[in-house]
């Protein structure tokens, strides 16, 4: 029996979970797998320059897709369990789960759009992303490259977040001034130490340089909180007011998200920059804080100057 591809895979994923207790990711695919009765080889299947198995990556797919359409949820690292929402999906007895499905609820279609896939084209291989036959596109193959590393990055934030809330408050804030030093900032021994999760002096949790010589000061708030808060303009105007002076660089960075009303708050003052939880994640993955490579493609183009004459 072939490997099923990741969106045939929804329905196994969703009934292994469905006596509502806390599953880890590899009995999952064991369950999956037993199902599906693959064979040793096929277990072992592995894509070209990829560390893990075509099964198990096919699955973690599944996964993240089901999570975006809040079937499931994540208990801790490495284990997941079904939501309401799942259950109420599976009490249909539907013949098959599959994209056009998952496409009815918000968060599914909410993460497509972001990553602009409403064009007729895409949504023909979002119905089948891994078939053997390709569909004609209009996009260039750099362009699809692209499209490919923004999903996959986007899917590592997801993780990248949920991985920083696993941990505890002491790390989050060791990770803040570390992420400002591989940026640039002037960030010393001394600096890591320094940021506390109970601010000591009416708000600013931290100060750090604008760089590695120590000019200008950068007066940090930076907390930990539930990725779904989110961080209205009182708490900006905290900040602002302890602030040493009305201009003075401020820089609130959270695990949460910032009201409309915040932003432009900030905007106005002009002084204070705002990081949001999704931005954290993104820095890092840009920065290397947190992440390895996993794999390189180098793509090559022909050298002109090769074939001049002399």
């Amino acid at each position: 029996m072939a490997i099923p591809k990741y969106d045939e895979m929804y329905a196994d994923f969703l009934r292994v979970l469905a006596d509502n207790r806390i599953h880890s990711l590899s009995d999952i695919q064991d369950a999956i797998a037993k199902k599906r009765h693959l064979t040793g080889d096929e277990l072992a299947e592995r894509a070209p320059n990829k560390p893990g198995t075509v099964f198990s990556n096919r699955v973690a797919w599944t996964k993240a897709y089901l999570m975006k359409a809040e079937l499931i949820c994540s208990a801790k690292r490495g284990y997941c369990r079904i939501t309401t929402d799942g259950q109420k999906l599976l009490s249909k007895r539907l013949k098959k789960i599959d994209n056009t499905v998952l496409s009815r609820y918000k968060g599914f279609t909410e993460y497509l759009n972001s990553e602009k896939v409403q064009d007729e084209n895409v949504e023909l291989r979002c119905e089948s992303p891994q078939s053997d036959v390709q569909p004609l596109i209009d996009e260039a193959p750099d362009e699809l490259i692209t499209k490919a590393v923004d999903t996959l990055n986007k899917s590592l934030a997801d993780e990248l977040l949920q991985e920083i809330m696993e941990q505890t408050p002491a790390f989050f804030e060791w990770l803040v001034p570390y992420l400002l030093g591989k940026m640039g900032y002037g960030v010393s021994e001394r600096d890591l130490s320094k940021i506390s999760h109970q601010s000591r002096d009416g708000g600013i949790d931290g100060v750090i340089r604008q760089d590695k010589l120590g000019f200008s000061k950068i007066y940090i708030q930076a907390k930990r909180w539930d990725p779904q808060v989110v961080v209205g303009r009182p708490e900006l105007q905290k900040f602002y007011g302890a602030l040493p002076s009305g201009t003075a660089h401020g820089l609130f960075i959270t695990t949460a998200r910032f009201s409309d009303d915040a932003k432009k708050y900030a905007e106005n003052r002009g002084n204070i920059v705002l990081v949001d939880g999704i931005r954290l994640v993104n820095l890092m993955i840009e920065h290397n804080v947190g992440v390895s490579v996993e794999t390189q493609y180098v793509i090559k183009k022909i050298d002109s100057d090769f074939f001049k004459g002399e």
